[in-house]
């Protein structure tokens, strides 16, 4: 699956066009747009990630993305609360 970084999320920094690992086909549909952090494209395009304030939801594992998950996990892990 490839991942297209809306540009609002400094977790998602430098992701844009990766490969991230789904286990399933479910995705969320938000009512406000604006918290859409990533969308990905298989057939159709769906919302893959939100944030909003403090609150990081991603459709897919970025532990399980081998070196791009990494890198979000990295960028999340200098995020100052």
């Amino acid at each position: 699956m490839v991942e297209r970084n809306t540009g609002s999320c400094p977790p998602f920094s430098g992701t844009d066009g990766s490969n991230v690992y789904f286990v399933h086909s479910y995705y969320v549909k938000p009512d406000d747009s604006s918290v859409i952090a990533t969308t990905t494209d298989c057939g159709i395009e769906f919302c893959s990630s939100i944030w909003q304030d403090n609150v990081v939801a991603t459709q897919f594992h970025p532990e399980k993305s081998q070196e791009i998950g990494l890198r979000i996990l990295k960028n999340f892990s200098k995020l100052k609360g």
